[in-house]
């Protein structure tokens, strides 16, 4: 079956929100980067494969992890002024949180 741009979207989120955990440990030696990024990872894997059979449901989880990444990172960004990771997570949650939102929302037509 071929994934949906949905999908697609979500992995690559996945697979930015992980390595920029990965990131921040190997630069900085923060665990905390680590696991977060690693737990985030894992849950937008866990959407990514909710997504085909129950949309609605993995949307809001998007939702809400994207919007909580959008709220932390887009603070670090304001603070920092680092593009990445701070700056570009922030910008990639703002568009995925529209974009999970818009999923949430169809679901009322």
């Amino acid at each position: 079956m071929a994934m949906s741009m949905s999908q697609k979207l979500t992995l690559g989120y996945a697979a930015l929100v992980g390595f920029g955990g990965l990131m921040g440990y190997l630069k900085s030696g923060s665990q905390k980067s680590l696991i977060s990024g690693g737990i985030s990872a894992a849950l937008l894997y866990y959407v990514y494969t909710q997504l085909p059979v129950n949309p609605v449901y993995a949307s809001c989880i998007g939702l809400g992890l994207s919007a909580a990444l959008l709220g932390v990172m887009g603070t670090r960004f304001k603070k920092s002024g680092k593009v990445f990771p701070a700056g570009v997570v922030s910008v990639v949650s703002l568009i995925m949180t529209g974009g999970y939102l818009h999923g949430v929302m169809r679901s009322f037509h």
